[in-house]
């Protein structure tokens, strides 16, 4: 008989049939099984999303499953199939009354409209795009001269300009969100409305909100601040902190907003939630209500999410604009906190880590703008080259696609830089 450590031992015999070993209750292992994601139902437990997170964005691997909205900001993040625990959530109702929630019906509005939308080149939807956002800002002029001298805002003249702005987001995402971002100091306060209007149609896409709810959220974005009409502009753009009176009464603009509007507009629902709760926050210590959570509405929800944004990114007299970039970190520090934290990835995954107009500098000491994201690899977007850091000068420009391993000599995206920083005119690199 062979002995030592190499030597094969004997298979140990199975327990007898009605051996105490057989009998012995043995511990449950967990029922882990894999469901696509129209098959999933709110109180089921998910525990795995089988995507990396990069591709997803999603702060929690392991959550139970709320309600059908949680379900669709699942769908939105690009999630297709989720493993869920049955010991910890509920399981597939038997086949034959499986009620399935319908993963494709909420998509239908949006996907007829943009069938319907005719396709035109980056270049030609960015002259439009110009064009909306001078429409719009001066159609907010004269609104919000008009709840200044206390006469009536007819907010239904918006009504046309949302219905362009949505055209164009589908048409060319990359075309109005970052033109709207290039804002004038003396017209911050209806350029800021507009671009927040497209950056709200922008990430309710992504969300996959219906467009006449869309609609709304955007009516509301364009109207949330039309109560700064009652204040002093001075104190608006004050530079330095503000004293406590005066912070409240800028906050005040929230319900002087809601009071011309009512007053002189009939504004749907959803319009009014942006007015209300845009300065809201997640851990309930915004403003006028202190609400938290999902206590906020989803327009109120997004509604803070892109007007700071848009806030942080613009020329202040009181501060310098952050880059897209640094915004974004900023806001996904914030998640769970003042944000909702899936609707802040939700608004990463739309713009992209680098968004659309942004300067980044190269590997190689080069400058560039991103003119395209990849939605598979955020990090690595098609750029223009168009300056040489270190040089300090100009060079012919080149496109890029840093995804690709052939034919890039210039190597990774090291940091989002400033176009002030270095004196170049971003209106003049923007893509198109």
């Amino acid at each position: 008989m062979p002995s030592g450590p190499n030597a094969r031992r004997k298979p140990t015999p199975a327990p007898a049939k009605n051996s105490p070993e057989r009998r012995r209750p043995q511990p449950a292992r967990p029922v882990i099984r894999t469901i696509r994601i129209g098959e999933l139902q709110p109180g089921m437990y998910v525990v795995d999303l089988h995507k990396p997170w990069l591709d997803h964005l999603l702060w929690r691997r392991r959550f139970e499953v709320r309600d059908a909205e949680h379900i669709r900001r699942l769908v939105a993040a690009g999630i297709e199939q989720v493993s869920i625990d049955t010991d910890r959530g509920g399981d597939l109702p038997p086949p034959p009354s499986r009620p399935r929630f319908d993963d494709v019906g909420w998509r239908a509005i949006a996907e007829k409209r943009a069938s319907a939308v005719p396709k035109v080149s980056l270049g030609e939807e960015r002259r439009r795009s110009g064009k909306l956002i001078r429409e719009g800002a001066l159609m907010l002029d004269e609104l919000t001269l008009a709840a200044r001298a206390g006469r009536s805002v007819e907010a239904a003249r918006l009504e046309p300009i949302v219905g362009k702005m949505m055209e164009s987001v589908v048409r060319n995402p990359d075309a109005l969100v970052p033109l709207a971002r290039l804002k004038q100091m003396d017209r911050y306060a209806t350029e800021h409305a507009v671009a927040t209007a497209a950056l709200i149609i922008a990430l309710g896409r992504q969300q996959g909100v219906a467009a006449p709810e869309l609609e709304k959220m955007a009516l509301g974005t364009m109207l949330k601040d039309i109560g700064q009409a009652a204040i002093d502009a001075r104190l608006i753009g004050k530079p330095g902190l503000l004293s406590l009176s005066e912070y409240e009464l800028v906050q005040s603009h929230v319900e002087e907003g809601l009071a011309v509007l009512e007053a002189t507009s009939s504004l749907p629902e959803t319009s009014v939630a942006v007015v209300l709760e845009h300065h809201e926050r997640y851990n309930g210590l915004g403003y006028p209500y202190r609400m938290r959570g999902d206590e906020i509405s989803l327009a109120g929800r997004l509604a803070a999410i892109v007007d700071t944004y848009d806030a942080m990114t613009s020329q202040r007299p009181y501060r310098a604009a952050l880059s897209p970039t640094e915004a974004l970190r900023q806001l996904y520090g914030e998640g769970g906190r003042q944000f909702d934290p899936a609707l802040v990835a939700g608004l990463i995954r739309t713009l992209g880590v680098y968004p659309v107009g942004t300067l980044v500098m190269l590997e190689s000491g080069h400058l560039a703008v991103v003119e395209e994201i990849h939605s598979d690899q955020p990090l690595a977007p098609v750029v223009k080259v168009i300056y040489h850091g270190r040089r300090r000068q100009y060079v012919a420009p080149v496109r890029v696609d840093l995804a690709r391993r052939v034919g890039n000599h210039y190597g990774r995206i090291v940091a989002a830089d400033s176009f002030e920083r270095w004196g170049l005119n971003p209106l003049g690199w923007q893509p198109g």
